[in-house]
């Protein structure tokens, strides 16, 4: 029997000195840990895990980026994470979305 803990998988961009790295950001559905933000505002968390991640260096921008599994980043060397929600994943770079009239 297999056993394991439900995720929402986020689409995420990483920021450190050193690499871009992006890839899934897990969160647990329902209450504590359920958005980006909490996960990285945990005071225990020293870590978070980035799966189907790539990941390049800052300094050699044009270089090729380089896939894994799963990434281990450090939450402290963190300078910025933008997490990418369905509906901007899937409309094309720089198209222009109209806001949402109330």
């Amino acid at each position: 029997m297999a056993y394991g803990v439900k995720t929402i998988a986020v689409r995420v961009k990483i920021y450190t000195d050193e690499y871009v790295v992006t890839g899934l950001l897990h969160t647990r559905p329902g209450g504590y840990k359920e958005r980006v933000s909490d996960i990285l505002n945990d005071p225990t968390a020293r870590f978070v895990v980035v799966t189907e991640a790539t990941f390049r260096s800052v300094s050699l921008p044009s270089a090729t980026a380089k896939r894994c599994d799963s990434l281990v980043v450090r939450v402290d060397d963190i300078k910025l994470l933008v997490p990418f929600d369905k509906e901007s994943e899937a409309r094309p770079a720089g198209e222009v979305v109209e806001p949402q009239s109330w």
